[in-house]
């Protein structure tokens, strides 16, 4: 019985050892990929829109049409970030129409 009991005890201390290495291996490849985790890539897109909605409205390139639906779209990707669908977030913050302001003025 105590055999038993040293077999069945071995077996769970290997399966064990398996799964822990796999899940440091795991780790491991995501640390070495250099990735920051997709929270950290939701609130860069959300600080860059938001600086760029802040810039834009300063310089009056957009008509209020199109900035309104800007911001609709930002608060979207933000909702998604902050309900941790941050896949869709992302998607949404790539998907939106503005880039750099035209005509920014020099400090």
């Amino acid at each position: 019985m105590a055999h038993q009991s040293r077999s069945l005890h071995a077996r769970i201390y290997a399966q064990a050892s398996i799964i822990g290495c796999g899940l440091l291996v795991t780790g491991i490849t995501h640390a070495m990929e250099g990735r920051p985790p997709l929270s950290a890539a939701c609130w860069a897109w959300n600080s860059h829109i938001s600086e760029l909605v802040d810039q834009h409205r300063t310089a009056h390139e957009l008509d209020d049409e199109q900035l309104g639906e800007i911001i609709r779209l930002f608060y979207e990707a933000q909702g998604s970030c902050s309900a941790q669908r941050f896949e869709e977030g992302l998607a949404i913050y790539e998907a939106i129409p503005i880039g750099p302001v035209a005509s920014r003025l020099l400090r």
